[in-house]
């Protein structure tokens, strides 16, 4: 047996060192795995709260949109039911109480709030205001609203701007917007005090009044018609076609010709004269304007008309004619006369302007008296230092179809005074035609449309945002 051990082959011996070898290699390969596996887990864990803490940054930042999104509806429903001639002025004018639309009766005085906050830990905050467009047309509106989600601690944990883009749209006070219009809200008689006594203003759409010191209340909308009627002092046989507003409105500056004109002596009409749109020499010069028909300005320093042979004819067939008074008066008595030719010449290629509104009285105020016996026809005569009326019965009597619009009457046209002072006859007559605003808005620039309109906000055409941690 020996014998038989000793001769067993050397590779069938167990050797001790290389089993105990063996066992060594597997501990640092178990402590390897373990690491690996330690290393996936903690990578797991990190990418795990990384999408947790990114999940809940995205949805701060949804809110933080959503909470500006609230802004802007609170803010657009704020102007269109109570603010609504803000919306055509940019944020930075709405505190400064001047109106290029005078303001509907159903309206709030003030500006709406621009602030607020949505739930407990909502912020909003308007940003900017931009309205590009005009009041006579409209135009749009561009909104930025910011929005702040906030912490437990009042700290702002995601912020996002939201960017709107609306459509502004005029229309008239008393109707919702698609419907019928029932005025132009353009003033064809505008005075800071009127005493239209038995005046009449036709016009259903555009022959309204406007006062702007008649009331010295801000309650327009609790005021009768008759009421308006009689802080206007509108006697029984007299008449207003379209709508009356009290209130305050800015009014632009009267008319004035180019600096770059030179002109001779200012003219002292007392007898028969025509005006002719292209004359160039003394009181009058012609302003070149490349591819438009040229404008014809005249300076006048009175024109005083004492009976029916004298006559003022200005022709405009040639272009528009405007007349600056610079002198004390304009009076037309006796049966004299304006005579605008041709007879189809709109009122806006007439304009008769007198001196610059004198708001500390340094000068007395200009004198207009157009008679009412005359042919004025088609004209817009603006005298913002001026006490104006018309004097005596007319020849035109007004004539109206059956939609209310009318031709005719002693002024075709639209009136703009310091003071309207109305003649006690019940004939005196002033037609406003319907489309005297765009006639302005076309002739003279769009500060120039004025109106009495109230506005809408209405369908988003671009809508961007953004977010910030």
């Amino acid at each position: 047996m020996l014998t038989l051990l000793r001769n067993i082959p050397k590779s069938y011996a167990v050797n001790s060192r290389r089993f105990f070898d063996k066992e060594g290699f597997i501990l640092p390969l178990v402590l390897i795995i373990s690491l690996i596996i330690s290393t996936g887990l903690m990578a797991l864990a990190a990418r795990s709260w990384l999408g947790l803490n990114g999940s809940i940054r995205q949805s701060q930042s949804r809110q933080a949109r959503e909470i500006a999104e609230a802004g802007l509806a609170r803010l657009i429903e704020s102007l269109n039911s109570d603010y609504s001639y803000l919306l055509i002025k940019d944020l930075g004018d709405w505190g400064n109480q001047s109106y290029t639309s005078s303001i509907c009766t159903n309206s709030q005085i003030g500006s709406p709030s621009t602030t607020g906050t949505v739930g407990s830990d909502g912020r909003y905050t308007l940003v900017d205001y931009d309205f590009q467009g005009s009041p006579f047309y409209g135009g749009k509106a561009m909104i930025r609203m910011r929005g702040e989600r906030l912490r437990g601690s009042n700290s702002v944990a995601a912020t996002a701007i939201v960017d709107q883009t609306l459509e502004i749209k005029p229309k008239s006070c008393t109707t919702s917007f698609g419907e019928p219009t029932v005025t132009s809200g353009f003033p064809g008689l505008l005075g800071q005090s009127i005493v239209l006594g038995n005046n009449d203003v036709f016009g259903k759409l555009s022959g309204n009044v406007l006062c702007l010191q008649c009331y010295s209340g801000t309650d327009y909308e609790s005021l009768t018609r008759a009421q308006q009627e009689s802080y206007i002092q509108m006697k029984n046989n007299g008449s207003v076609a379209g709508q009356i507003f009290l209130g305050p409105i800015d009014l632009p500056p009267v008319p004035e010709p180019p600096a770059s004109l030179s002109f001779g002596t200012p003219l002292d009409i007392t007898t028969s004269t025509t005006l002719t749109a292209g004359t160039n020499t003394g009181a009058c010069r012609v302003e070149s304007r490349g591819a438009g028909t040229p404008i014809t300005h005249c300076i006048v320093n009175s024109i005083d008309l004492n009976s029916k042979n004298k006559i003022l004819t200005v022709d405009t067939t040639g272009g528009d004619v405007r007349i600056y008074v610079r002198g004390p008066q304009v009076t037309l008595t006796g049966g004299a006369a304006i005579r605008h030719i041709p007879p189809n010449a709109p009122a806006s290629s007439l304009g008769l302007f007198g001196r610059p509104i004198d708001p500390t009285n340094a000068y007395p105020d200009q004198l207009v008296r157009l008679a009412g016996a005359s042919t004025t026809n088609a004209l817009w005569a603006f005298f913002p230092d001026g006490n104006m009326g018309i004097n005596g019965g007319s020849k035109e009597t007004a004539e109206c179809d059956g939609t209310g619009e009318c031709t005719g009457g002693d002024i075709n046209g639209a009136v703009w005074a310091k003071v309207w002072n109305g003649s006690s006859s019940n004939v005196a007559q002033l037609v406003v035609p319907a489309d005297i605003g765009t006639q302005l808005f076309n002739s003279f620039g769009p500060q120039y449309a004025l109106g009495i309109r109230d506005y809408v906000a209405l369908g988003i055409s671009h809508w961007s945002s953004w977010t910030k941690q």
